[in-house]
């Protein structure tokens, strides 16, 4: 049997199906919270939308969360401001509308990739199919349909490396700006997203330059690949380090905020681990456990790179982006151990191997071809399944916990009221859940009440509301909490929110009164 043509129809409705599962599964539990996994990040990214909605692009843009002055950037906001301005012209709400937008990046996503396959060879209908398995991915379902910047980021780097690797061959000016536009953008929405794709050019370019010098014999070839690695490396990396540095130069402007830059001791910790941390299974363990939900399970990676060997098609690929995939790992350890979330960025590398390992095998023809379509089942069942099985149940759930203790403080505030907030890290949960401003102190800062006054003293045009403990995590005498805040000079009243949250509303000269307990 010969390999689908341009015209053949199934993979168009392998392809078609596969799209219409995935947003069926993307859409459950779509009206629930952003507190279904992971709340700490898509909250914070909620909360900085929120205060977005209605105001005009800004560079320093605010995260109100650990005080005023209240920018605390970290990326570029490009999905924060789609977010923002669908919210603002549109009305519609802000968590469903962040999850469109990042389900919408996961769909535009199958563009550069479509062009990728295409310029590596690959037939119409094949390129459908590798898409295919892409799209059914229960961990690219998932996490496309949270509040994250990741299918944004992916987008962009994709994009970047499609456009990269055409013009490392062939360097055209037009194709020059594209990759160049593309690979800006992706470095400061996300770099260590950009560090996956940028790795695999790099080793693009190496493979060129090698081949070239081997072929004409002049190290004229070796400073030609080291002039396009600069132009197309370079100038995206540049433009990176400017924005961190940017970025870095905002949160020092926030006592808090110097602990988030990327040269503080807290965030060097926490984005690179420890040198004894890369060597352990269980950081490992932690860090591969994704790949089994992108994939369906971890023997697919085996079984499609036994079907390369097999077929003898495609092995520099594959080879390539097995190559890649522990890179980034290896650099952001902790954040990879600690956050599945990031491997939304090489994961993509692990579905390619697996969809090489069905299209060798079809392509080959013959009894090879039935192996690859039952190797093509075998996948799409897998990934239904593990969808039903891991992620299901989390979107399933409406973790709604923090609404009541929200709707308490909205009662008890002001709109333009400060939350002081101990024993929640620094957390963006409380104030999204609220939609308030907060001072939510960091448990590296050993939040205590001696230094109420200091956490109060919030100057104008701002003023603290209430203030709010988490009791699970500081359980502070209420006596104890109530003096220290008459001490700053402060009436107080109290509010007792279900059996973890204590809110204490605060104004200058309000006489103190017990208020009620509010379940």
């Amino acid at each position: 049997m010969i390999a689908p043509s341009p015209v053949s129809k199934w993979p168009v409705a392998v392809l078609a199906v596969c799209l219409l599962y995935a947003l069926a599964a993307a859409s459950i539990g779509w009206h629930h919270t952003v507190l279904d996994f992971l709340g700490f990040r898509q909250a914070q990214t909620a909360l900085t939308v929120y205060f977005m909605v209605g105001q005009p692009p800004r560079l320093a843009y605010e995260t109100p969360v650990v005080g005023p002055p209240w920018s605390i950037p970290f990326e570029l906001p490009v999905y924060q401001w789609i977010v923002a301005a669908v919210v603002t012209f549109c009305d519609t709400p802000c968590v469903e509308t962040g999850r469109a937008v990042g389900l919408l990046f996961f769909l535009l996503t199958l563009l550069p990739a479509y062009r990728l396959l295409a310029w590596l060879g690959f037939a119409p209908g094949h390129r459908l199919l590798a898409l295919a398995l892409f799209a059914v991915s229960p961990f690219y379902i998932f996490w496309s349909r949270t509040f994250l910047i990741e299918s944004t980021a992916l987008f962009f780097s994709l994009s970047y490396l499609a456009a990269a690797l055409p013009f490392v061959r062939q360097p055209r000016a037009a194709l020059a700006l594209v990759t160049v536009l593309f690979g800006v953008v992706a470095s400061t929405v996300k770099i260590t997203t950009w560090f996956v794709f940028a790795s695999m050019i790099l080793l693009y370019l190496c493979h060129v330059g090698w081949s070239r010098l081997r072929g004409r014999g002049h190290w004229m070839e070796c400073g030609r690949s080291a002039l396009l690695a600069l132009f197309v490396l370079g100038i995206p990396f540049l433009a990176g380090w400017r924005w961190t540095c940017f970025a870095d130069e905002q949160k020092a402007l926030n006592p808090i905020g110097r602990d988030l830059a990327t040269h503080a001791d807290v965030m060097r910790r926490w984005n690179y681990g420890t040198l004894e941390q890369r060597f352990t299974l269980k950081t490992w363990g932690a860090i591969l456990a994704p790949a089994h939900y992108a994939l369906g399970h971890g023997v697919v990676l085996a079984l499609a790179v036994l079907a390369v060997c097999v077929a003898r098609r495609h092995r520099r690929i594959v080879l390539s982006c097995l190559l890649v995939y522990p890179l980034a790992p290896l650099v952001f350890t902790n954040l990879y151990a600690f956050h599945e979330y990031y491997a939304y960025a090489n994961n993509v590398l692990l579905l390619a191997v697996a969809a090489l390992g069905v299209l060798a095998l079809l392509e080959r023809g013959g009894r090879y071809r039935l192996a690859g379509s039952l190797g093509l089942a075998g996948f799409l069942a897998l990934a239904v399944w593990r969808h039903h099985e891991y992620y299901y149940p989390i979107q399933a759930k409406n973790c709604d916990e923090l609404n009541a203790v929200g709707q308490a403080i909205q009662r008890a505030t002001e709109p333009d009221d400060v939350l002081v907030i101990l024993g929640c890290d620094w957390s963006s949960e409380l104030p999204f859940s609220s939609r308030r401003r907060a001072l939510s102190i960091p448990f590296w800062r050993n939040p205590r009440l001696e230094n109420m006054p200091d956490y109060l003293a919030i100057a104008p045009p701002y003023r603290v509301g209430a203030v709010v403990i988490h009791t699970a995590w500081q359980p502070f005498e209420r006596s104890a909490v109530e003096s220290s805040i008459r001490d700053a000079g402060f009436e107080v009243r109290y509010y007792r929110v279900g059996d973890e949250y204590e809110v204490y509303a605060v104004r200058k000269g309000m006489r103190s009164a017990r208020g009620p307990r509010i379940e």
